[in-house]
């Protein structure tokens, strides 16, 4: 049961059995029976809300007032317990927000370049989202400037005439232009912008994702003292899934 929940369920039964001036409302409890129904609800409640001491739970069960043949005694301890379990909810820390892993988009008119490529990046793309959680916060940036990487590169594979042919296509001596596969993350993104691929925005964006991926190698790390955390990734993911939008629109 969620806190908030066991909040809300706990202050309504509080409301029940209290009577505006804080006194206990017998009337609305015409026999014991009744007042042990709520006893039992509300240990329900403290059970199942998780995250509360266990001593809090055998004080509850070893209240002494429980058992006096009163009904305004039983209902007096009942709401001393809720308000005791609602004071430590209050202050107690905040539950971790539940950690999804969002589904990769079908990149398949890309990764239809190479064998087995979608199921890579499929894989990666979830293990980038796992890293970020445990804060393997340098993993995940790699992991995602290697997706980045191979859906430029698969992209560039299916133009090739219109990459090879641009302006921005890398040169090696003698002014020869390599084999498509052997471009850097560098040029793949040059080449993208520049034949509008990807938006010029999201490719200055994601030469930040290509530096950053970069700390790959552990000498470029601590020369460039990269120092991820949280919002890093947040930043590089947004690059991440704009860039493939981008890539699988220019299709």
């Amino acid at each position: 049961m969620e806190r908030a929940t066991a909040i809300k369920l706990l202050q309504d039964i509080l409301g029940e059995i209290r009577l505006p001036d804080g006194s206990a409302d017998i009337e609305a409890y015409p026999g014991l029976r009744q007042v042990d129904a709520k006893v039992r609800d509300v240990r329900h409640i403290m059970e199942g809300v998780g995250g509360l001491p266990p001593s809090m739970l055998s004080q509850f069960d070893t209240t002494e007032d429980f058992q006096a043949q009163s009904r305004r005694v039983r209902l007096e301890a009942l709401a001393a317990n809720i308000q005791s379990c609602l004071r430590f909810l209050a202050v107690a820390p905040k539950e971790n927000p539940k950690k999804t892993i969002i589904a990769p988009p079908d990149t398949s008119a890309l990764t239809i370049t190479m064998p087995d490529l979608e199921a890579a990046i499929h894989r990666r793309w979830r293990e980038a989202q796992k890293c970020v959680h445990i804060e393997c916060y340098t993993s995940a940036i790699i992991m995602m400037g290697s997706i980045l990487e191979a859906l430029l590169l698969a992209r560039a594979t299916l133009g090739s005439s219109a990459a090879y042919q641009s302006s921005k296509a890398p040169k090696a001596s003698g002014g020869r232009i390599p084999a498509i596969p052997d471009w850097t993350l560098n040029s793949l993104i040059d080449v993208a912008v520049d034949l509008r691929w990807l938006k010029s925005d999201r490719g200055k964006f994601s030469h930040a994702l290509r530096e950053a991926r970069n700390a790959v190698h552990p000498w470029n790390e601590l020369s460039t003292r990269a120092n991820f955390d949280e919002a890093t990734c947040r930043a590089s993911w947004e690059v991440l899934t704009a860039s493939v939008e981008d890539l699988l629109k220019s299709l």
